[in-house]
């Protein structure tokens, strides 16, 4: 199975980072940016529509579409999660914004975390059942996963620190399987995704999953970004060069064999990535895949073969086509 970069024609010029993506019913392209308007929806080809939520947000980190086309938007730093319509108007607020609960949390440090909490402590990521089920990664600071109804009311939570079976180093990223209830859980700093029933039981471990970002079920494939291993990013724990695994989007099927991968080691190329932070898939199971934390000098220094930074620069967002 091979999958072939498919170039978009942007009418924005500057794209700012882009943080999630997610696809509405027309398969709309709805994605979230570190920018002063955090939600930028663009046509399925690229060209932009609108913006909204301007100056609610300090620190957008994922995005979800639900069935029904609400929009839900994961404020890491503001520790809530916001639900739109797809005009942009806030219908609710999950969660007190800007009242982060008291984990113990030290520099993100999941051995510093002292209790779990069925609140937020820099949440990361959400995911939306067809049935309106909601499923929040949560995140950098606590280290749980949060099960709520469509309405917003909480139903439970589950996880620890730690590295054993069904405990988290960094939940980053969350999927649902729309299929079983299935909720695959991207256990990033312990480089694993680990999969659970729809009750928070778990069901197995998939390893050897290069810091996992985000996770997107379509169908009877799963659908995964990979930070790698050579970008740094923001946890005390890792320590950047110790093996150069790049990264990169593999797709598997359900019983977790590998089918393909997305991306090479040359990452600045078009269709390779330098630090794949979210995956979404589309109704015509395109696959788009968004960027955060291009390169400085400075983080590339140990890039592999010592080529250093590429001179070739893709978009934060590009999409993938399966050759048939």
């Amino acid at each position: 199975m091979e999958f072939l970069f498919v170039p978009m024609d942007f009418t924005i010029k500057k794209m700012p980072d882009v943080s999630g993506v997610a696809v509405d019913s027309r398969d709309t392209i709805y994605y979230t940016t570190r920018a002063d308007t955090p939600v930028i929806v663009i046509s399925p080809d690229g060209k932009y529509i609108k913006g909204f939520g301007t100056g609610m947000t300090k620190n957008p980190h994922g995005i979800c579409i639900d069935r029904n086309d609400h929009v839900y938007v994961v404020d890491a730093m503001r520790n809530c999660v916001f639900k739109f319509n797809t005009d942009g108007k806030l219908l609710s607020t999950i969660g007190k914004p800007d009242s982060p609960l008291d984990t113990g949390v030290i520099n993100y440090d999941f051995r510093t975390i002292r209790q779990n909490t069925n609140s937020f402590n820099h949440p990361a990521k959400i995911a939306a059942l067809d049935k309106g089920d909601l499923f929040i990664a949560d995140g950098y600071g606590n280290a749980r996963v949060h099960h709520y109804s469509s309405e917003g009311k909480f139903i439970k939570s589950w996880g620890e620190p730690g590295d054993a079976p069904g405990q988290f180093n960094v939940v980053h990223g969350v999927g649902v399987d729309n299929q079983n209830g299935d909720v695959y859980v991207c256990d990033r700093e312990n480089e694993r995704i680990q999969i659970f029933t729809y009750d928070g039981e778990l069901k197995t471990v998939w390893k050897d999953i290069w810091r996992p970002t985000d996770v997107c079920i379509r169908g009877d494939m799963v659908y995964v970004a990979e930070l790698g291993e050579i970008m740094f990013v923001d946890n005390v724990l890792y320590t950047p060069g110790t093996r150069l695994h790049h990264s990169q989007a593999r797709v598997f099927n359900r019983a977790g064999n590998e089918l393909a991968r997305i991306g090479t080691a040359d990452s600045g190329v078009p269709g390779s990535f330098f630090s794949a932070h979210c995956i979404t898939v589309n109704h015509a199971d395109e696959v788009l895949v968004g960027e955060v934390n291009f390169p400085r000098e400075d983080i590339w220094m140990s890039y592999p073969e010592g080529k250093g930074m590429s001179s070739k620069f893709h978009p934060f967002l590009q999409k993938f086509k399966a050759r048939r």
